[in-house]
């Protein structure tokens, strides 16, 4: 057997067992590299922070990170949704049996990401300044951003690329290639960071120039292995030069799952320009309390949400594409209850351990208390996010980007902000950190009442071919 067909052997069996593997093991199979991967890409992101923090104004340096961080969502977020919406078409493709689309579906997500993060990138270079205040940049904080921006943004074509092929291999039930493009990244990171940032090694001091130097050249390592492994013919796609072409079509198709995804994170971007703008009145410390504490949740989140929530979306997709909804349900019942009791554990664990962790990123005794306030006030509702992050991507391998969307924004924008500025200008700096797990109380309410307008339009029971336990 040669080895192209050995590679499309293991491909069908992969897309296969979306549909055939006992739950439990599928979901732990697929969730547990994305695991890794998430929990790496958090890392990722603390480890710029641990250095900058250990600048001679580490707490401007922080917060200039936490301006940005909005951003970094919008170009992330449009790569999210990219990948999402790839990964969403090119499972529920594969669960019908279309593979001829396969391949077109895989041109677009090479296409698509190199576009957008070059619009991107000459944005942020041609206005640096004008958008870091509009992100919510305090005066003394401006002009360490724009450092930070116009080296950043070099690499954001490659971190959208790195995103959308990760959602495209995912689509293929392949999640350890996406744990292995976010190692890669993470590790290249996280040696050239230090050196670049206080000029080890021989390298030039940049300061937070080298972070973003740093963090663009990681993105470049991962782009570059993902798209060596998407044509090397093992991917499970075949991207020909016909292939390389953009059909409105399936632009439609990933659009209609991808555009509410990207919808969402900026969304969260919008809630992160508010908490800027909101917490920038009560100083410096404030703002780089909120993204301190907001990265240390990223990683908690990794270790559970996030990972499984890329795991769960390709079953949801295949099972929904063969008419196999009492499986898909039963997916979602099982991610949803077991990544809210992770996140009852892992909250208990870490609250008795707040201000240990975030001792490690600044010795500044006002940064130190409000970012141990923030961290607590978050992660004390987790438990109740997860279900809603799950019901979230069900319904994105559903194809029901809108329904998804919906969800997440009653969840992050139309009930935080109203929240936040109330709570900020009556209760201070305190109550302006409880906005956000005030706001995910009340979301439980509407997230449930889609979810269940959803299941009763695809009951469990409905007839479908092949029964599947």
């Amino acid at each position: 057997m040669s080895s192209a067909t050995e590679s499309a052997a293991r491909v069908s069996q992969r897309t296969t067992d979306l549909g055939t593997m006992p739950l439990g093991r599928l979901l732990l199979s697929l969730s547990l590299p994305a695991i890794v991967g998430m929990v790496v890409m958090s890392c990722y992101n603390l480890i710029d922070t641990f250095w900058v923090g250990r600048l001679p104004d580490g707490t401007g340096a922080i917060a200039a990170l936490t301006v940005l961080f909005p951003l970094q969502m919008v170009a992330g977020s449009l790569g999210m949704g990219t990948g999402v919406g790839v990964s969403s078409l090119a499972a529920r493709r594969f669960g019908a049996g279309r593979l001829d689309e396969v391949g077109k579906v895989a041109g677009h997500a090479v296409l698509v990401p190199i576009v957008c993060g070059l619009i991107i990138e000459v944005l942020c270079l041609l206005i640096p300044g004008p958008l870091v205040r509009f992100f919510g940049a305090p005066a003394d904080v401006a002009p360490l951003a724009v450092q930070y921006l116009t080296t950043v943004a070099f690499g954001f074509p490659f971190l959208l690329s790195m995103m959308t092929l990760s959602g495209l291999f995912r689509g293929a039930g392949n999640t350890v290639l996406p744990m292995t493009m976010m190692i890669t990244s993470a590790v290249m990171n996280a040696v050239l960071a230090p050196m670049l940032i206080f000029g080890w090694a021989g390298a030039p001091a940049m300061g937070i120039r080298g972070a973003g130097l740093a963090t663009a050249i990681a993105q470049l390592s991962g782009a570059t292995l993902a798209a060596i492994y998407l044509w090397s013919g093992k991917s499970g796609y075949h991207v020909a030069r016909r292939h390389l072409r953009l059909r409105l079509p399936i632009l439609a198709e990933i659009g209609r799952v991808g555009l509410p995804a990207a919808a969402m994170g900026c969304v969260g971007s919008v809630v992160g320009i508010t908490f800027n703008t909101v917490l920038g009145s009560f100083g410096t410390q404030a703002v780089a309390a909120q993204g301190l504490a907001q990265r240390i949740v990223m990683l908690i989140i990794s270790f559970i949400g996030g990972g499984v929530y890329q795991g769960l979306l390709p079953v949801v997709a295949y099972s929904f594409g063969a008419h196999n909804y009492r499986r898909m349900w039963r997916a979602y019942r099982a991610a949803a209850l077991g990544t809210s009791g992770i996140a009852i554990f892992l909250a208990a664990v870490t609250i008795a351990l707040t201000p240990q962790i975030v001792g490690l990123f600044t010795k500044d005794p006002q940064l130190l208390r409000l970012a141990v306030l923030a961290y607590r006030l978050r992660i004390a509702t987790l438990f109740l996010v997860e279900p809603q992050m799950m019901g979230v991507a069900s319904l994105q391998g559903m194809g029901k980007g809108l329904h998804a969307m919906a969800v997440t924004m009653v969840q992050q924008a139309l009930l935080v902000i109203p929240a936040l500025l109330l709570l900020a200008h009556y209760g201070g700096v305190m109550w302006a950190y409880a906005a956000q797990p005030i706001s995910d109380i009340l979301a439980v309410a509407v997230t449930a009442s889609i979810l269940v307008s959803v299941y009763r339009r695809y009951p469990p029971n409905r007839t479908y071919t092949n029964p599947v336990v």
